[in-house]
């Protein structure tokens, strides 16, 4: 489906703010407390023979200087995947507790299905309750995605996240890049002031906003909180970026707003 523009309230705040609370970018190999769970037994062809645990350390097809976690789904004979990997225990702040992930499915002809799931006692399988997200066809390039942990009324918790392959005859699936944000509320003050239009979006080149008045500049940043590009006027020009998604920030004399646009 493809996004004609966002409509979006601005919103003056102070005192706003995001605290990394979570961060694992699988660089140093899999961490000691993350837990790997094979829960469908079934045996990896031999294209995919490396593929020895329901996870593993492997190098971005990419970048071979960044290390990832895969899984596969292509079995011998085939079936549906059931492969767990679980993270180490995160803390969550009161409110506003979004996660973050990178995810990508190796081959278009093939892509795989995976579940994000939430558990607020320990890291067992029957604990896993909620569901956080269901990606059904995961993209074939690189794919920034985020979910509101907050929105399932999950907050200041200890909590694990899941990432389950249940892809039936897919081929592999990867993860990268797993991090969690809270937002803080001291001093914070929100009044609707304006709504504005960024457009069009998804966009190879220049993206326009409309609908506010006295704009100070406009920014593309990236997942990572980067600043990627800056402009004073109402357009920005992302046509040296890489495809992906980025978060578009808005700045006026009274307020910011943020919404997500997506460089095709």
């Amino acid at each position: 489906m493809r996004i004609i523009g966002f409509t979006i309230v601005l919103l003056a705040a102070q005192g706003y703010a995001q605290t990394e609370i979570y961060n694992e970018d699988f660089q140093s190999g899999l961490p000691l407390a993350y837990s790997i769970v094979d829960n469908d037994g079934l045996i990896p062809a031999s294209a995919v023979s490396e593929y020895t645990e329901a996870w593993v350390v492997v190098a971005d097809p990419d970048d071979s200087n960044d290390t990832i976690m895969g899984s596969t789904s292509y079995f011998t004979p085939s079936g549906q995947a059931d492969r767990w990997m679980i993270t180490s225990a995160i803390t969550l702040g009161a409110y506003g507790n979004i996660a973050f992930w990178e995810a990508k499915s190796h081959d278009a002809s093939f892509p795989d299905d995976y579940y994000v799931l939430v558990s607020t006692t320990d890291n067992q399988l029957s604990s896993f309750t909620d569901t956080l997200i269901h990606v059904s066809g995961e993209l074939a390039t690189w794919n920034s995605r985020e979910a509101n942990i907050s929105d399932l009324g999950i907050n200041d918790q200890t909590i694990y996240l899941a990432f389950v392959n249940r892809t039936d005859n897919g081929f592999k699936l990867y993860i990268d890049d797993i991090r969690v944000e809270m937002e803080h509320s001291s001093g914070l003050e929100q009044t609707e002031i304006v709504q504005f239009k960024a457009y069009p979006n998804p966009s190879s080149g220049v993206i326009q906003v409309s609908g506010i008045q006295n704009i100070k500049t406009i920014e593309i940043v990236s997942f990572s909180g980067v600043r990627l590009l800056q402009s004073n006027t109402e357009i920005i020009d992302m046509s040296e970026l890489a495809s992906g998604r980025y978060i578009l920030v808005v700045r006026t004399g009274s307020g910011i707003g943020r919404t997500i646009v997506i460089k095709s």
